[in-house]
């Protein structure tokens, strides 16, 4: 793989830091957009996509409030997954008041691509004029933990290019889910990767879409199970092909859905099937469906519209696979074990 290095990387010794070093995976509330802030044992972090622009700066001190919560005063790393608004377009206010590293997205966006989000790009490159683009087999360099315990993040999708290991499983069920129509948008083109500390795994993947997800996995399975799901898309079930979740077959899922988008009762229903699934959070209750395309009360951060209180799920892992979950609004956490 290909190393890429911030210029700007630096540890920081905060009280947080413990005898049994953690990390952390801070899920923002965004309103049906996306921010993940990540944090590693070395207090390395890595905020992936940056919300919504305008609301007052909503985003952006949801994002301040997430590190201080974490104890930093920076971001080392930024992710731009894609280039929609929901993920790209609290880039430039970011960068008002935040200090930032380095910024990777998934490269240039052609012209005739998703037209009416070009204005967005435009506010996005000319803040960020100096860029990484990710490709699929890239990785970037993450410190490890004080014990040596190494922390690693790994490309397997950008650019509607995936991760392909000659060597991997052949998947004999690909042939089982059918195709969707073509995705020539940008969700597309999303940076998919997979986050690593001792024995736990992470995957992020945007908003990557279901012909893409379905080359992850067929004829090859180029992805590990792993620990935890972001779930793809918000949600949404043009995203979240079945047999990549089988493939991953993750403990715990965490949708970042809004009220009123993403949630599809669809995903919902393949997200439970899955028999290593464990607990599903998600940061809203979909208001537009019922209890049984929802799940459980208490393990949703945002059950209403209204008031808007921007609660977040985290998750905090040890490098033995162990990991808690904690839902800020009711204060409860959980803990679960490795899979492996």
């Amino acid at each position: 793989m290909r190393m890429l290095f911030s210029l700007f990387g630096i540890v920081l010794t905060t009280a947080v830091a413990s005898a049994q070093p953690s990390l952390d995976i801070y899920y923002l509330d965004v309103e049906g957009g996306a921010a993940t802030l990540i944090v590693t044992p070395a207090r390395e972090s890595v905020l992936v996509d940056a919300g919504w622009p305008g609301n007052g700066g909503r985003d952006v001190d949801r994002i301040q409030a997430a590190m201080k919560a974490a104890g930093i005063t920076r971001i080392d790393h930024l992710i731009v997954t894609h280039y929609h608004t929901d993920h790209v377009g609290g880039v430039p206010p970011l960068l008002a008041k935040v200090p930032v590293g380095t910024v990777y997205d998934h490269g240039l966006m052609s012209p005739p691509h998703d037209p009416d989000y070009a204005s967005n790009y435009e506010a996005y490159v000319k803040a960020v004029p100096q860029r990484k683009g990710l490709a699929a087999g890239d990785a970037i360099g993450l410190k490890p933990s004080a014990d040596g315990t190494p922390v690693s993040l790994s490309v397997v999708a950008a650019h509607g290019k995936v991760l392909s290991r000659a060597s991997a499983p052949r998947n004999a069920r690909c042939s089982s889910v059918p195709a969707k129509p073509a995705d020539t948008s940008d969700n597309a083109r999303s940076v998919a990767f997979v986050l690593t500390y001792g024995a736990f795994d992470f995957f992020d993947a945007g908003d990557l879409t279901w012909n893409t997800e379905a080359e992850l996995v067929c004829p090859n399975v180029n992805v590990p199970a792993v620990e935890v799901y972001q779930v793809t898309h918000h949600g949404l079930d043009a995203s979240n092909h079945p047999l990549l979740l089988e493939a991953l077959a993750p403990t715990v899922a965490v949708m970042n859905n809004g009220a009123k988008k993403g949630g599809s009762a669809a995903t919902v229903k393949t997200l439970k099937s899955l028999p290593s699934l464990k607990a599903l959070y998600q940061l809203h209750r979909n208001v537009a469906t019922g209890p049984d395309d929802n799940t459980t009360p208490d393990l949703v951060a945002n059950p209403d519209e209204s008031p808007d209180a921007g609660h977040m799920v985290s998750v905090h892992a040890k490098k033995d696979g162990s990991f808690e979950v904690a839902n800020h609004r009711t204060g409860e956490k959980r803990s679960f074990a490795s899979a492996r």
